[in-house]
């Protein structure tokens, strides 16, 4: 699984901070019971509460072991949505393959603890206190840089759209190919699936995103005025009137723009900023849903 942005973040703040043996599972034995910690002794005495684990937000690890006064530091990473790599170096002695590569993993378990093997026992370790994790800047607070790049005036070259029952990006000929086939085949058509094809989107110089459609015909110039003049439209020219202004910017040399868009997962609002994607020429916009390009 590709991790995102988002999820490593989550994964960051679930990992980072320290961490204690909490309990342990007997793979042989009849009920696989939840033996605490501090009852289950090694044959010197000692119980597995003396071995933490501190992750950091640079990647790095450390154990201790406080009844053997042994330590050892070493990295970290996350491999998937509910899963970690780390490294025991000599800290404990395993062998090389399956059985040591099993102790090197950690796995998240009822959202609250994480979970390595050694042989036969399960070993659960529990968070003691929260470590510190710097939040990323968020786009719309980061200063933007110079960058001209993108300013010009984009045509949708792709968008959604239902094409021989499928929902995917196609082209205006293909969506209209489509159209023209199930009038043929004396079907009621509606042409408005090619109206996304109309739209024009002007990156200015003052980094505004600006959405330009099509006056709709029989819209005279007093009601173009009327509706400039009220706020219901931005402005007008062209045969184009402007339906909606945004902001882009240009941090570290990549291109965002604000969508407006108020956005939340599991409760936490999200960037209400987008990237803007490059590929094989196109620029993603509105969220996916069509694919611009320079004209």
């Amino acid at each position: 699984m590709e991790l995102d942005e988002r999820d490593i973040l989550k994964g960051k703040k679930f990992i980072v901070g320290k961490w204690r043996t909490d309990y342990i599972v007997n793979g042989f034995s009849n009920d696989l019971a939840h033996i605490p910690a501090a009852e289950f002794k090694s044959d010197d005495g000692s119980d597995f509460t003396a071995l933490t684990f501190e992750f950091f937000e640079d990647g790095g690890v450390k154990l201790t072991d406080t009844s053997k006064g042994r330590e050892f530091s070493g990295t970290w990473c996350q491999t998937d949505m509910f899963k970690y790599k780390y490294e025991l170096g000599d800290f404990i002695d395993l062998p090389e393959g399956s059985f040591r590569e099993a102790a090197e993993t950690l796995q998240v378990s009822e959202g609250t603890h994480l979970v390595f093997s050694i042989g036969f026992l399960a070993i659960a370790l529990k968070k003691e206190s929260d470590g510190v994790v710097t939040e990323p800047v968020e786009i719309g607070d980061a200063e933007g840089g110079e960058g001209d790049d993108i300013v010009g005036t984009y045509s949708v070259v792709k968008a959604l759209a239902f094409v021989n029952g499928s929902f995917n990006l196609f082209t205006a000929d293909e969506v209209r190919a489509d159209l023209e086939a199930k009038r043929a085949a004396g079907e009621d058509v509606d042409d408005s699936a090619l109206n996304s094809f109309t739209l024009k989107v002007e990156f200015t110089p003052d980094h505004t995103v600006d959405q330009w459609m099509k006056i709709p015909a029989g819209v005279s110039d007093e009601m173009i005025k009327e509706a400039v003049e009220s706020g219901e439209i931005l402005a007008a020219r062209d045969g184009y009137f402007c339906a909606q202004r945004t902001e882009w910017k240009c941090v570290d040399g990549k291109y965002y723009y604000d969508t407006k868009q108020h956005r939340e997962v599991f409760g936490e609002v999200q960037s209400s900023w987008d990237e803007l994607v490059c590929e094989d020429g196109l620029i993603k916009f509105g969220g996916g849903s069509m694919m611009i390009r320079k004209d």
